[in-house]
Formats: structure tokens, C-alpha cells, sequence
């Protein structure tokens, strides 16, 4: 009785988010009281088919297919080959439940996997370790770090992928596989998982690479000609950071974690992980250093900037001071001011203030502030 009870919360929750026009994503919210039972997305909304692609391989033979249904996979879970597991999407909660059901996956663990706000981590279980993470990759024309959700379901001999949506940068790792190239095709899941977190935490490398790049930029910018323009892009450029940053301490504990766990011959693969993870995010405080430099130094140029136009401000000022006074006093009208009745009176006072104006603004060159 309760579970049907449960399962109509469940369903109500979908739909009422499904039918909201006013918002694209579904959030956390939604999941607020309904229980870890019930899987619902958190995420983009989306409603692509899920696709499930498998290879299974050993050192013999490669097979590949695509899975129509989830009870295909059920065969492969228990073989002496390595099965890779490749699910497309991660919105259909029926899809999520049943491969849950077809391999022993623990609610909580679809739970997370179907949220994609998951924090990075690593937990540990009887018979698989769960991983989540992010795959990162930067738009230089934006300045927008694009984040997808991977999330791995790994044993000796299979390995859940979990993606948000179709395409991914593990196609060499696929041909590794059927050219049995390196060591993958004598390996069990566990390396097949390394050689994925090798590939995404690379191309960690090659949004850390791109951020430096757009940060020499910016720089540029803010030295040539800042504007309002120039410190939005510091400001945007320091959001992608702090995500960046966000998405891959938790990274550290988790691997270590994984190494603690696995025999030597494997950990060793993990450690190296480990150390691009350290490389990476020690490169990470370096950017966040520089953003606060280059907000620093655009400021510092503002005020430059502003002293410069008050500086020549400043100095019409002081050329019109004295020759506004002596206009105000020979604009007095007074009866007894025999300047007033000279013949040359009008061009030596013209005379006079040019060369006033002349030995004003040597004097203001000779003291460098012009």
C-alpha cells in the first residue's frame, strides 16, 4: 500500500514538472520529500529515447551491438569477458530502474546518477565502486564552461556508462579495444575505468590549457584599452573558474580513495590519475591569482585613466583662473580706468594673457605635468 502511494507522489512529482512551462531544467527541488525510491531526474529536460550500446571483449574477440531492450544486457553481467556498457541519457527513470535491476545497483546510486547536480565522488561497494564526475569542456566564444554529468558503475568484469547525451571523446579507447592495442583487452573493467577517467581528466588539461589562453587575452585587454566590456569578461571568466574549481577538488578525495582500495598493480593507474588531478588544481589557484591581479590592474587603469582626464582638467582650470580675472576686471565699466581709454590697451592686455597662457604651460612642462 505504500509503495502504490509512493509511486503516484512519484509520478504526480514528473508530470507536475514536466507540464511547468515556466522553466527548461528540473531542478533539485523536486525531488524535496518524495524519498530516494522514487528516481526522477534533476537536469535538463529532455525526451530523446535512452540508447544502450555494448562491446564485450576479452583477448580472444570483440563484439559489438546495440541493446533495444534492458533485459539484453542481463547475459552480459555475469561472463568471464569484460562488458562495456555504454547508456546514452539518464532522464528516462524507467530505463535507470531496470538496469538497477538487471545488475544489483543500490537506489541511492541510481539516485545520483539520475541527478545531474551530483557532487564528484567515489563510493565503494560489495561487489562494484560507483564514480561520478563531470566532463568539462571550454567555449572560448562565451566564455561558458559546458558540464556533463558521466557517472561509472565498475567491476571486474563489466562497466555501466552513464551520459547525459549522445557523443562523447572516448572513441579511442572503443578502436584500443578493437585493435587490441596496449593493455586494455587483457585488463579487467577496473582499467577500462582508468583509461575513461584518463581521457576526461586530459581533457581537464585541455580546458586548463584554454583557460590560460583566454586569461592572455583578457589581459591584453586590460592593458590596451579597458571598458565595461573587458571587466564582464574578467567577471564571466571567474564564474567558469569557480565551477571548474568546484568540479574537480572533490576529484582528490575520490581517486585517493579508489587507490586505497585496489590491489597495487592497479593502483598505480590511479595514482598517476591522482597526480594530473593535483597538477590541475594547483594550476586552478594559479588562474584564481591571476583573476584577482587582472581585476586589480584594471581598476588601477581606470583610476590612471581618471586621473589623466583630471589632470587636464585640472590644468584649463588653472590657464583660465587668471585670465578670467583679468577679463572680470577690465569688464567693470568704471569711469576712472584710464586702461580703458588707451589706444593699444586692448592688444597689450591680449598680448599680456597669451603670454601668461605661454609661461603657464612652460612651467607645467618643466614640473613634467604635461
Amino acid at each position: 500500500m505504500f509503495a502504490q502511494i509512493e509511486k503516484y507522489i512519484h509520478t504526480f512529482v514528473c508530470n507536475l514538472v514536466i507540464m511547468s512551462p515556466k522553466t527548461e531544467e528540473i531542478a533539485r527541488s523536486a525531488k524535496s520529500g518524495v524519498g530516494p525510491e522514487a528516481l526522477i531526474h534533476v537536469g535538463d529536460r529532455k525526451d530523446t529515447p535512452v540508447s544502450v550500446r555494448l562491446i564485450d571483449y576479452d583477448q580472444a574477440e570483440v563484439n559489438e551491438k546495440h541493446m533495444v531492450r534492458i533485459s539484453e544486457c542481463s547475459p552480459y553481467a555475469h561472463t568471464d569477458t569484460v562488458s562495456w556498457f555504454d547508456i546514452d541519457g539518464i532522464h528516462d527513470p524507467g530505463v535507470t530502474e531496470a538496469v538497477g535491476k538487471e545488475f544489483g545497483i543500490h537506489m541511492l546510486v541510481l539516485e545520483d546518477i539520475m541527478n545531474s547536480t551530483s557532487r564528484p565522488k567515489i563510493e565503494i561497494f560489495d561487489d562494484y565502486v560507483f564514480v561520478t564526475l563531470k566532463m568539462l569542456e571550454f567555449d572560448s566564444r562565451t566564455s561558458a564552461l559546458n558540464i556533463e554529468q558521466l557517472s561509472l558503475i565498475v567491476s571486474d568484469k563489466y562497466l555501466l556508462m552513464f551520459q547525459e547525451r549522445p557523443g562523447d571523446s572516448f572513441n579511442s579507447i572503443r578502436e584500443r579495444i578493437r585493435t587490441s592495442k596496449g593493455k586494455v583487452r587483457s585488463k579487467n573493467g577496473y582499467y577500462l575505468a582508468y583509461m575513461i577517467l584518463d581521457v576526461v581528466i586530459d581533457n581537464y588539461i585541455i580546458v586548463s590549457e584554454q583557460f590560460a589562453k583566454h586569461l592572455e587575452r583578457i589581459e591584453s585587454m586590460v592593458l590596451r584599452k579597458p571598458n565595461e566590456r573587458t571587466m564582464q569578461s574578467i567577471l564571466a571568466v571567474r564564474k567558469e573558474l569557480l565551477d571548474f574549481k568546484r568540479n574537480i577538488d572533490p576529484l582528490k578525495e575520490a581517486i585517493n580513495t579508489m587507490i586505497r582500495e585496489l590491489d597495487d598493480d592497479m593502483a598505480k593507474y590511479y595514482r598517476d590519475l591522482y597526480d594530473h588531478i593535483i597538477f590541475e588544481s594547483e594550476n586552478l589557484a594559479t588562474y584564481r591569482e591571476t583573476i584577482v591581479n587582472l581585476l586589480d590592474l584594471y581598476h588601477s587603469n581606470l583610476s590612471m585613466k581618471m586621473n589623466q582626464v583630471m589632470k587636464v582638467l585640472t590644468i584649463i582650470t588653472t590657464i583660465f583662473v587668471p585670465l578670467t580675472f583679468i577679463v572680470g576686471v577690465y569688464g567693470m565699466n568704471f569711469d576712472n580706468m584710464p586702461e580703458l581709454r588707451s589706444r593699444n590697451g586692448y592688444f597689450v592686455v591680449l598680448g599680456f594673457m597669451f603670454v601668461l597662457v605661454c609661461g603657464m604651460l612652460l612651467y607645467f612642462r618643466k614640473k613634467r605635468w604635461l
